[in-house]
């Protein structure tokens, strides 16, 4: 065990030129620390980087919303008919990403790489916010390295999303709050207003940041400086007053709406309840402890989402979050503000719905966590250092060596950085590349990723609803100018949930134009002029719904009939209308007219 001695005495040194020498010395070696981690993340970064575009829609809507801003066409669903615009996420990633593009480029490559230097400058703001709260380079390093080795952080920095860019700004909040929050004149510093800046961009980032607004509100408020606490949180709501009104006339914030719901991919499955709340916190709860913080903190914990909760990760998750909240404790200053900070988080995330899940939600706290974890260690050490030799403390690099854990998953990422895509995927690209030099300019796709889609296809794209009302389902599409229908292998179940039952059903409105196999991907060409709309019965879970009731069904021919229906064949009295405008009114029975009951003179051939 590498050990130094916490006290040493030091004489004053007059200000000779010798002392200019060590002062110098001294100034490069502040320099030191910095150096390394910049050198640490050009290394790991070119060694993990992916240069394949992350296969969730929300990297590709980012893009398309900077583009939209770069190309001077507002905060608009450019990809989409109409350019509607755009109220479902803050507009403070895709600034950054229109900021890119239009001083730089608009390659996908070179923006992905943004993302990277965003986690370099993380690194180094860590170092720094560490080094003023502990008064120690070499805990500070420690905490700033670490965070360039966890898997989840690079594979993020790799992605057009907004987790990395947040993180930056986050800690740049916390680095100028603990510069301002001891100040005699906070009012004359500006780093005050940076701060309340830094604020509302981070919100305007993630919607999710108010939980650290939460945690510097509720930290002022405790220590009674109103007068700071006043300034913060009105500068804070003027700049954040506009985008709210925004939303609020394009009908309110999307993630508000769906927090409410029973689960956001099945609308038909209702609201929340209040009862539903409590029994999606303890799930979540459970879940956080036993699977994303344990697995946050250390990718080689693999977890299964699928797999209920066991008492072992719970175990595991547990010992983890003592060991971060004894590191928590024995920070010598600020240690509330973080307090506020965590618990702010959670109150959010807990309380979002469950099939919300994964590792980016707590992408922001994962340096506090790992840094804490592994100071709640060295201070046991210490603790136990002591008792040997005293006055003895354990160097903090010892623990470097704990990145040797880091190294496999470092490994895993660059396998997948050489691997192309999966064939799902790989179907689905060249799909969209297929539609972008065969269909007309003016087509509109309807697919399960529509972005993702409109980056290769240069076509309108849309999502097709998620309903199992079959009427309201065609009406959409209808509304929607829809020209083709792709029908995926994504391994998503809303396909084969909603798009699919309808293609079934309504076999007239829908042609095979393309198909790839292994595994089979469908372009199918949609004629909105033609099949049926009305009611249908509902056979079970997996049966394919029969036309039942009343209801109009248009023929190729242009030949209507308007009438009832039982399992799918014409029965009673209905009215087929020629493309000519003469009207046979007849009775059916299982398809066939077996009575006119009013016809014009002359004999009309069904």
């Amino acid at each position: 065990m590498v050990y130094t001695h916490s006290l040493m005495s030091r004489k004053a040194v007059k200000p000779t030129g010798k002392a200019l020498k060590t002062s110098s010395t001294f100034s490069l070696k502040n320099l030191l620390y910095p150096f390394l981690i910049v050198l640490s993340f050009a290394f790991i970064y070119s060694y993990i980087y992916d240069a394949k575009i992350n296969l969730g829609g929300d990297n590709a809507g980012y893009y398309i919303l900077g583009k939209s801003i770069a190309s001077g066409q507002g905060y608009s669903n450019i990809h989409m008919p109409g350019n509607p615009p755009h109220n479902h996420f803050p507009p403070g990633y895709p600034s950054i990403l229109s900021f890119f593009m239009w001083v730089f480029s608009e390659d996908i490559g070179f923006l992905k790489s943004m993302n990277g230097l965003f986690l370099l400058g993380s690194s180094l703001v860590m170092f720094y916010i560490l080094k003023d709260i502990l008064k120690n380079s070499r805990l500070a390093f420690l905490g700033a390295v670490l965070m360039l080795f966890n898997m989840h952080l690079l594979s993020y920095s790799t992605i057009m999303m907004s987790e990395i860019p947040f993180l930056f700004f986050s800690l740049l909040i916390i680095y100028f709050f603990i510069q301002t929050i001891n100040q005699d004149k906070p009012f004359q510093q500006p780093q005050l207003y940076v701060v309340i800046a830094l604020s509302a961009y981070a919100f305007h980032i993630r919607t999710a940041g108010l939980a650290l607004i939460g945690g510097i509100v509720l930290y002022l408020l405790l220590r009674r400086q109103f007068a700071y606490l006043g300034a913060y949180l009105g500068g804070f709501i003027l700049l954040c007053l506009p985008w709210f009104l925004r939303g609020r006339n394009l009908g309110g914030n999307g993630y508000i709406q769906q927090l409410f719901m029973k689960n956001p991919y099945r609308p038909e499955e209702g609201m929340m309840d209040v009862s539903d709340f409590f029994g999606r916190f303890f799930e979540n709860l459970g879940r956080y402890i036993s699977k994303e913080i344990p697995n946050g903190m250390f990718p080689s914990i693999q977890v299964d989402y699928r797999a209920d909760i066991e008492v072992s990760g719970i175990l595991l998750g547990l010992s983890f979050l003592a060991l971060i909240v004894f590191g928590l404790i024995k920070l010598p200053r600020y240690r509330s503000l973080f307090i506020w900070y965590f618990i702010g988080t959670f109150g959010i995330l807990l309380l979002w719905p469950e099939v919300w899940f994964g590792i980016r939600f707590v992408l922001p706290l994962l340096p506090f966590f790992t840094f804490f974890f592994f100071y709640g260690i060295y201070e046991i050490l210490n603790f136990l250092s002591k008792k040997i030799a005293l006055d003895l403390q354990v160097n903090p690099l010892i623990l470097l060596a704990s990145v040797l854990l880091f190294m496999p998953q470092l490994k895993a990422l660059n396998a997948s950085a050489g691997k192309r895509y999966d064939s799902r995927f790989q179907n689905y690209f060249d799909m969209a590349d297929w539609v972008k030099n065969n269909t007309a300019p003016n087509a509109v796709i309807c697919c399960r990723k529509p972005s993702l889609f409109y980056l290769f296809a240069s076509r309108k794209t849309v999502r097709y609803q998620s309903t199992m009302d079959y009427n309201a389902f065609i009406q959409d599409l209808n509304k929607k100018e829809v020209t083709h229908v792709v029908v995926d292998a994504l391994g998503f179940s809303s396909t084969g949930r909603y798009l699919v039952p309808v293609i079934q059903t309504n076999p007239y409105r829908f042609k095979k134009l393309l198909a790839y196999q292994n595994p089979e991907t469908y372009l199918l060409t949609y004629d909105k002029d033609v099949g049926y709309i009305g009611e249908w019965r509902q056979q079970g879970e997996n049966q394919m719904s029969v036309k039942e009731g009343k209801g109009t069904f248009t023929y190729k021919n242009g030949q209507v009939f308007e009438g009832t229906w039982k399992n799918n064949l014409r029965e009673g009295i209905g009215t087929m209308t020629y493309p000519d405008g003469n009207e046979v009114i007849a009775r059916y029975s299982q398809d066939r007219i077996i009575e006119i009951v009013n016809a014009p003179d002359t004999t009309l051939a069904e």
